[in-house]
């Protein structure tokens, strides 16, 4: 396995590592509420490549034989207003996707990824490294916690009877 930056040779693999995250998420979620979209693989893309270049980003990849196996997109978005007013944290590091193909899991990929924009945070002089991950995703979360991150906020959610 090798690390490397993301070249756009490897746009397909990586679309496609981005699809099977949100059909892997999609399966998890009990409420139905996360789907795949037709549109879904070419929009996110696109939405997480502006993202990218709008924050500072890197993404980084995985290869095996030459094919991207792995992704991690990393930013460095600015702060809004209220955390600005609320946090003493002025720069920090995020993670929006980070996937590893379901063949690879369990070969330290994950852990390599996460290492990588860990070196890559770091270099920026971020205090913080964080990212968001669905409570469903327990193997997900056994990996973060096995690598050093914490529970840092809980989104709750209470499925509301629509009036008709």
């Amino acid at each position: 396995m090798k690390l490397t930056e993301y070249t756009p040779q490897f746009e397909n693999d990586v679309k496609d590592l981005l699809v099977e995250l949100q059909t892997h998420l999609a399966s998890l979620d009990p409420y139905h509420i996360i789907v795949l979209r037709d549109n879904y693989r070419n929009d996110y893309f696109a939405h997480a490549m502006a993202a990218v270049k709008k924050h500072a980003g890197k993404i980084f990849l995985a290869l095996e034989k030459e094919k991207a196996v792995g992704v991690a997109i990393c930013m460095i978005p600015p702060y809004g207003e209220e955390s600005r007013l609320t946090t003493t944290c002025p720069k920090c590091g995020f993670i929006s996707d980070l996937v590893v193909t379901a063949s690879m899991r369990g070969k330290g990929i994950g852990s390599a990824l996460l290492a990588q924009a860990e070196q890559y945070f770091t270099e920026k002089d971020c205090t913080l490294m964080q990212f968001c991950v669905s409570a469903y995703n327990q193997r997900a979360l056994r990996l973060y916690e096995r690598f050093g991150m914490e529970m840092d906020c809980y989104y709750l959610k209470k499925p509301l009877q629509r009036r008709i």
